[in-house]
């Protein structure tokens, strides 16, 4: 059969794409990942690309239900949306205004961008564009030769920083470097109560599937789950609540707020995993998101090898809720006792990480416990 001769012509003017898998896209469906790579790209298109070997895993075809890995190299073929609306008129220019004036750094390999909350990594559920689209979109108008590459995801409501790779070379160097826990990343968070360990590791493995009415959560499985770790230490104690800085060595999907949670302490503002009377309480001061920001990111240079630490300021929005806990009046139902600090500490010393001590049995355990039984049915409700 004669090939389409429009689809010879975009073959001729677009490349053929090979993006490796970031340690947060792993689990991810193979069809799902050809979809969130290509947006505005209808779901049969994406078979048909399977369906002809054009879309592969390292070099090999694979179905649309393959799950992907860290590292893997996903072949894609070249895509132009001919949707009428043109990519660039999908992407506000409100938008790009504002990521340009959030570049925290960039040289040719690498850009670390302080991702604003609310904005989601990749278009999906009612939003057609993402901080990827509007990456992109930016440096095609630059005349960058390269598309920008996600390194790592953040959820819509976590602000900071997030990094791209700007070749092909430096993804893929750096894919290998997440995957080998060469990247430290610093988060700070509001946790409900005070843990009484000052510092400690919450070891708890990770579970992804569905909750009743089909809603996608995790929870803490135990032996069932992926293994998950999280070191933490707490920065400042105000009765009600603490300011923690978290350190994840592992990159499991939302696993700062589920490990949180399993230790009887969600995160401020969560609506998914936090407790909702004192989310009300919060609101009562100006909190009106997750209190979760990646502070700082640390790491070595793909080409050059010198280390390279990059840190991104709270908001004015969260430095007020941080205020609001000092004066005391945070207290679930009432006032609380003014907050007593530990040590100021305006900025965190990722270089050197705090000793780690296995954390106690968790305080209040809001995760319920799962047998076998319930784990697996959770587990079948995954994508």
């Amino acid at each position: 059969m004669e090939a389409n001769p429009l689809e010879q012509n975009l073959a001729q003017r677009l490349p053929v794409r090979r993006i490796l898998v970031t340690p947060d896209e792993a689990g991810m469906r193979l069809d799902r990942f050809l979809l969130v790579h290509n947006p505005g790209a209808p779901p049969a298109l994406a078979q048909r690309w399977l369906r002809a070997g054009e879309a592969r895993v390292d070099g090999a075809r694979a179905s649309g239900n393959h799950r992907l890995e860290p590292g893997q190299e996903v072949r894609i073929p070249p895509f132009e949306s001919r949707e009428p609306a043109a990519p660039e008129t999908g992407v506000p220019e409100w938008a790009l205004r504002a990521l340009h004036g959030r570049i925290l750094w960039r040289d040719r390999s690498l850009l670390v961008l302080d991702k604003p909350h609310g904005m989601p990594v990749h278009g999906g559920s009612g939003q057609t564009w993402g901080v990827v689209d509007a990456m992109r979109l930016m440096l095609a108008r630059e005349g960058a030769g390269e598309v920008p590459e996600l390194c790592h995801r953040l959820d819509k409501e976590t602000s900071g920083c997030l990094l791209f790779a700007l070749d092909k070379t430096s993804a893929r160097r750096m894919s290998a470097a997440f995957k080998g826990g060469a990247v430290d990343k610093t988060y700070w968070a509001l946790i409900a109560g005070e843990p009484r360990a000052t510092t400690g590791m919450i070891d708890q493995p990770l579970i992804k599937g569905n909750a009743r009415g089909g809603e996608r959560m995790v929870i803490a499985g135990g032996r069932e789950g992926d293994p998950a770790r999280t070191r933490y230490e707490i920065l400042e104690r105000f009765g009600a609540w603490s300011w923690v800085a978290a350190y994840p060595d592992t990159g499991r999907t939302h696993q700062i707020r589920v490990h949180f949670q399993w230790l009887g302490h969600p995160l401020a503002g969560d609506g998914k995993y936090g407790d909702p009377a004192l989310n009300r309480n919060l609101r009562d001061g100006g909190l009106k998101r997750m209190f979760l920001h990646a502070r700082a990111i640390r790491f070595r240079h793909p080409v050059t090898g010198a280390e390279v630490v990059v840190e991104a300021r709270l908001d004015e929005a969260l430095e007020g809720i941080l205020a609001w806990c000092r004066r005391g009046v945070a207290a679930p139902g009432g006032p609380a006792t003014p907050g007593a600090r530990i040590a100021p500490k305006p900025d965190v010393r990722i270089a050197s990480k705090p000793d780690v001590r296995i954390a106690p049995k968790p305080d209040a355990r809001i995760a319920p416990k799962l047998d076998a039984r319930s784990v697996s049915r959770f587990r079948r409700g995954r994508d």
